[in-house]
């Protein structure tokens, strides 16, 4: 009704061709509309209800409440998030099983985390927000046992001399993850204040966190970060809009009445997790941020119980092109994952190790003399002496023999 009557307000020629968009326009849509019902397995009337309006309950019975244009538009897109992230949840479900059966006859398991990398762009927001607090956390773990359980390993084994100096990113994740004045914290902290937007969120955030190192006030809706891989400001624009997880009853009651399987698997999760308490990572009353740190935590505890290997992938140019090499490009993305340390870390220490008894059983035949004393620590000394290994080439621990690299290259060593 309302685009007849624009159509009719509209005289001139160029009126005429206005109203000819406008018509195709409104059948885009129309057509969206459907196609999207069809998907999800509803009728498109249902859906347009659901997207446009709710219902609340009063003494005299329910009341229909039309939505505004932009509280439309943020149901739409709270709609599509959902089912997107239950869509991916349940795949990534389905091949676990799968891959289950292998480790069940096993017990051993290879897993794969591809991480897309530290995110800056001109314009950065709640998600470059959550992509790069989870780098930072995922770099702690690179430090730490690239750096920091090998150094506690040669110090416990009375190994001196090695020692890397390496960027540590603690005082960053306690920039994020500080109670009660942290990043998410006083994020959260936001989400319950009626009075609160994205503009009173960015002179919060100022006025809480100025003293922190890693923290940066700016002009506006903006504040930055000094991350481990650089600097990189944030807008506050609809942090607190992303920020907050909900859906509608009237979409979830959609969803569980659709006739396609997926989509009622979906609502009735969403349904059990209203059950569970606030504190669980599934409860719908928890915020996006608190959602994310909580799976976040999770997964670094899974990472903890195995044993990592760490593959850095470098982009060689920012075209996307083959064949083109941008040198500084290269070198800040090898500096930033911690890279060059990792090299100087190896270069300097040493990488390849066996205990004393590991050592002598494998190379103990080599010994010209047999009268050395049985115990594997004077065997292991006998065989370098024999072959004239230079001190600086390896240390004696308490527990372990260490080699530096390129010794296993030995002509005699290597053999065996």
């Amino acid at each position: 009704m309302l685009v007849n009557m624009l159509c009719l307000s509209l005289k001139t020629e160029n009126d005429y061709i206005l109203r000819i968009y406008l018509r195709y326009y409104v059948l885009f849509l129309v057509a969206a509309l459907i196609n999207a019902a069809r998907l999800i397995g509803c009728e498109s009337h249902e859906l347009k209800e659901a997207l446009s309006a709710r219902r609340i309950q009063t003494e005299e019975g329910n009341i229909v409440e039309k939505f505004t244009m932009s509280q439309a538009i943020d149901t739409r897109d709270a709609l599509a998030k959902f089912i997107y992230a239950s869509l991916f949840d349940w795949l990534v479900e389905q091949i676990n099983n799968l891959l289950e059966v292998g480790k069940q006859h096993t017990g051993w398991s290879i897993s794969i985390l591809d991480i897309y990398g530290f995110e800056s762009f001109k314009k950065n927001s709640f998600e470059q927000f959550c992509i790069n607090y989870a780098n930072e956390r995922l770099q702690q773990h690179f430090n730490r046992h690239v750096f920091k359980l090998e150094q506690e390993e040669y110090e416990l084994d009375g190994i001196d001399g090695v020692k890397v100096d390496f960027a540590d990113n603690q005082e960053c994740l306690d920039l994020f993850e500080k109670k009660p004045i942290g990043l998410l914290s006083l994020l959260d902290e936001d989400l319950h204040s009626p009075a609160a937007n994205d503009a009173t969120l960015a002179n919060k955030l100022k006025q809480n966190l100025n003293g922190m190192a890693c923290f940066k006030g700016d002009k506006g809706r903006v504040f930055g970060v000094r991350h481990f891989a650089g600097e990189v400001l944030y807008d506050t624009n609809d942090f607190l809009k992303k920020n907050q997880d909900s859906l509608n009853p009237e979409l979830i009651e959609l969803l569980s009445s659709c006739n396609g399987q997926l989509p009622q698997l979906f609502a009735i999760k969403m349904l059990n997790q209203t059950l569970e308490p606030a504190t669980s990572l599934d409860s719908p009353n928890q915020s996006v941020s608190a959602k994310f740190k909580g799976k976040l935590f999770k997964l670094m505890q899974q990472l903890e119980k195995t044993k990592p290997h760490f593959i850095c992938c470098i982009k060689p140019n920012r075209k996307q092109l083959p064949g083109m090499y941008e040198e500084d490009l290269v070198s800040q993305q090898l500096r930033c994952s911690g890279v060059l340390e990792a090299v100087r870390m190896s270069r300097s220490g040493y990488p390849t190790r066996m205990t004393h008894q590991e050592f002598a059983d494998r190379y103990g035949f080599l010994l010209l003399e047999t009268n050395e004393s049985p115990d594997p620590l004077s065997i292991s000394v006998a065989v370098l002496k024999q072959f004239n290994i230079l001190p600086g080439m390896y240390q004696i621990g308490y527990t372990k023999l260490y080699l530096r690299i390129g010794l296993t290259g030995h002509p005699v060593i290597s053999h065996f």
